[in-house]
């Protein structure tokens, strides 16, 4: 699939703890990263807000992209590309007999795909988002968002990051957890779950062109490793698709 994150999907590596995930480095051309790179949004031309805290997520959805014209053409194209149908369906193919069994059946040709935030679940199925995530510098160590789940009506998740070359801060990557003694009651609806309910498995680190993609479950927890205080944005597109209904 030329011109996405799946063009190399090739040089998936795969893993099975503490959940199924998939890691591919160097995911994109690089001739188009380099090019989105070079014109990525920044907080600068965000909500102003995000300067005065730290650690602060702004998020500019596939339809805001799609919408505002004063983003840059690439990014445009790019964000239209990811919020579509084929991405979900090559992403399950990609996973093969790894795809929960459990997740709701959907067939090509017959499911109604989306863009979230522009259009509703009466004249559609699936609601597809590809977002640049921004998170702010901080002058304190911490990060914007520790173990959590992911929205239970949400069929899986992509993030390819756009670390900066001048970025050396330490941490920044995506921690992977383990339920110590099973799911708590309030796991689908926090924000965050309590530490004392999870363990740390593995972090995968942040680093510029890698793409971790992993379906959702009520075990795929994860969560921002803590980085340093630091001037950078910590940065990278969030590809996704959404259910009206629950589906764990």
């Amino acid at each position: 699939m030329k011109g996405t994150i799946l063009e190399n999907a090739g040089r998936a590596k795969f893993y099975h703890a503490p959940f199924v995930h998939a890691v591919i480095d160097d995911a994109l051309d690089p001739a188009l990263f380099a090019q989105l790179k070079a014109s990525r949004p920044t907080m600068a031309g965000q909500m102003a807000y995000a300067q005065s805290k730290g650690n602060n997520r702004i998020p500019v959805s596939a339809r805001l992209f799609r919408d505002l014209d004063f983003y840059p053409p690439c990014w445009r194209a790019f964000a239209a590309r990811h919020a579509r149908a084929d991405i979900y369906f090559a992403i399950r193919a990609l996973f093969g007999d790894l795809w929960p069994g459990d997740q709701p059946v959907l067939q090509a040709g017959h499911t109604r795909f989306g863009l979230l935030e522009a259009d509703s679940f009466e004249n559609h199925d699936v609601l597809c988002d590809a977002r640049l995530e921004l998170i702010s510098p901080s002058r304190v160590a911490g990060s914007h968002r520790r173990a959590h789940l992911d929205a239970p009506n949400r069929l899986f998740s992509a993030l390819l990051y756009f670390r900066s070359d001048d970025d050396d801060t330490k941490g920044g990557g995506l921690d992977l957890f383990a339920w110590k003694n099973g799911p708590v009651p309030n796991a689908k609806t926090a924000f965050e779950v309590h530490d004392a309910a999870v363990e740390r498995v593995l972090t995968v680190p942040y680093h510029a062109n890698r793409l971790v993609i992993f379906p959702n479950s009520i075990n795929a927890l994860h969560g921002a490793e803590p980085r340093d205080a630091s001037t950078h944005e910590r940065a990278y597109m969030f590809i996704t698709a959404e259910m009206e209904q629950d589906w764990f």
